[in-house]
């Protein structure tokens, strides 16, 4: 009965995530309604906004909310914001490297994100040529692949050629949706529930890089979706160490890697989870436990090798070419080499911080410190409006401090719940329906510590730092400032969600000030994002 009920709520999310969709394209596509200006089509979202809000907050204060109801109205409100900035904003407004398209009526390969999607749909094949010789096409293609099969579908339906470009946003959104349910998911594996579960949830849902990302038609956002599914199927496999749960998840790293290379970072916390189930196999001495490990284990990494590892194969063998991107070059407006390694990586001084106009100039001489870039662009993504002024500029200053307070907060709360986790004991059990049993000798996972406590923080801790080091490492080695945009580390949400929504960190065994701490941080996370949303409802540069 429970898995019949969280069935129908899993369809009814990704459902509710379809009809978005379908809403963003037709409002993009029927003439009518495309050509409602900007300032109506804003007034209308906020509208909904607002009244979705009031709704939800009677229904709240009369108890008329399940957790399910809680949930969907949550990720409702994250899908309101990214169709709205969807519908607002162009195909060519706040990209990435974005490029250009000029259509099928010509055989040009043009560069770029839009560019690379653009030469599967127009060619139906993968770009035959070195992938260094235009700029993106030395991404994995498996983003651009499902986007050229979406112009083709697009096309093929009647839906003119602009038209069908300009919904290649639609992907994206449909993703930001997934991330949001997927990060559900992950939370309810990690035992969240009530309050904590729900402000972690909701500040993942409003946050406004997340909802930019919504619109970008990079592979940024399907990366960021996939990396969700391997730490999901992770801690599906440390409640079941089977072949079952062990393949998903080879798929899921495999799939990444697919879509883009760095993704692979996540395959490091999960090699040290096999590290250590393998060790204490070995201990307990049962043969025919450790040879069914090793097949496992041998399966798995072909799985995921042959399909992470495809796309670079390919390039090497027919174009001779290892996987990169291209080198610094001293030109760029963005380049951050010539300042000391501190002064990019190190503890930014107070001027550094640029409080009075809190946007990232793109430019290294004005910022060239990675974590004041990944604080502005965090909120307000590449952007640099030099005209404002009066009200809105002091809105941003407020939401900008508050990022910084609240987002050190979060960065503290997450290693301390995740270590008092990891200091908890354990006693050597296998565990079944039926609860901690023993179990026969050739049992297999007799012989290991079934305590998914202590295995979860010490998979979500070992990926939250090595994010965080890839991050730096990739700014370091590639010294712009686009380099340090938060849109590489987005993954790291999951992680400030994981930290707010642990419940252990207010029960009554918890210390005093670490109830507080906790508290606070949730209620200074939820005041900031908050806040950010007025700002996108009544900015007009989105």
């Amino acid at each position: 009965m429970i898995k019949k009920t969280a069935l129908r709520f899993n369809l009814c999310v990704i459902l509710m995530l379809v009809l978005f969709c379908l809403l963003a394209a037709l409002l993009q596509g029927i003439p009518v309604l495309n050509a409602i200006s900007a300032d109506k089509k804003r007034a209308a979202f906020t509208a909904a906004f607002i009244l979705s809000l009031l709704l939800f907050i009677f229904f709240r204060r009369h108890n008329r909310l399940s957790e399910e109801r809680m949930v969907f109205a949550i990720i409702f409100f994250g899908m309101l914001l990214h169709c709205s900035y969807v519908v607002l904003s162009g195909l060519y407004e706040r990209q990435h490297d974005e490029g250009f398209y000029t259509g099928i009526a010509d055989s040009l390969a043009n560069p770029g994100h839009i560019g690379y999607s653009e030469y599967i749909y127009k060619f139906r094949r993968l770009p035959d040529m070195n992938p260094y010789q235009l700029f993106s096409y030395y991404h994995p293609p498996l983003h651009y692949v499902i986007s050229g099969l979406w112009l083709i579908l697009l096309t093929s339906l009647g839906m003119p050629e602009d038209l069908a470009f300009e919904n290649l946003q639609i992907l994206p959104l449909f993703y930001s949706g997934l991330f949001l349910f997927l990060t559900y998911l992950i939370l309810k594996k990690l035992n969240a529930a009530g309050n904590a579960m729900y402000t972690a949830l909701l500040a993942v849902s409003l946050h406004p890089a997340l909802t930019i990302m919504a619109g970008s038609v990079n592979n940024d956002m399907l990366s960021a979706v996939l990396l969700l599914c391997t730490i999901l199927c992770t801690l599906c496999w440390i409640r079941e160490k089977s072949l079952k749960t062990l393949l998903p998840l080879a798929l899921s790293i495999g799939l990444g890697m697919l879509c883009k290379i760095n993704t692979a970072v996540i395959a490091l916390p999960v090699g040290l989870l096999f590290l250590l189930d393998f060790i204490t196999l070995l201990r307990a001495n049962n043969k025919a436990a450790v040879k069914k490990a090793i097949l496992e284990y041998l399966l798995f990494g072909c799985l995921a090798a042959v399909i992470g590892l495809s796309f670079i194969t390919r390039n090497y063998i027919l174009f001779h070419v290892k996987p990169g991107i291209s080198s610094a070059t001293e030109s760029s407006v963005m380049y951050t080499g010539a300042y000391s390694l501190w002064a990019r990586i190190g503890l930014p001084s107070f001027a550094d911080w640029h409080f009075s106009f809190p946007f990232h100039a793109l430019s290294g001489d004005s910022t060239h410190n990675i974590w004041v870039i990944l604080f502005q662009t965090s909120l307000f993504a590449e952007v640099f409006p030099a005209g404002l002024s009066g009200l809105p500029l002091y809105l941003c200053r407020i939401a900008y401090i508050g990022a910084i307070l609240s987002g050190i907060a979060s960065g503290l709360l997450f290693p301390v719940s995740q270590l008092r986790k990891l200091t908890h004991t354990t006693l050597p059990c296998m565990e079944d329906a039926s609860g901690c049993r023993e179990a026969a000798p050739t049992d297999r996972d007799a012989f290991r510590y079934k305590n998914t406590g202590r295995e979860d923080a010490l998979f979500l801790s070992a990926g939250c730092l090595l994010f965080l080091l890839s991050f730096v490492v990739f700014s370091v080695k590639y010294p712009y400032t686009c380099s340090s945009d938060f849109r590489y580390i987005i993954i790291c949400l999951l992680y400030m969600a994981a930290g707010l929504s642990d419940n252990a960190n207010e029960d009554r065994q918890a210390p005093a000030a670490l109830r507080i701490f906790s508290r606070i941080t949730r209620t200074g996370v939820c005041m900031t994002l908050l806040l950010t949303v007025v700002i996108f409802m009544t900015w007009k540069q989105w």
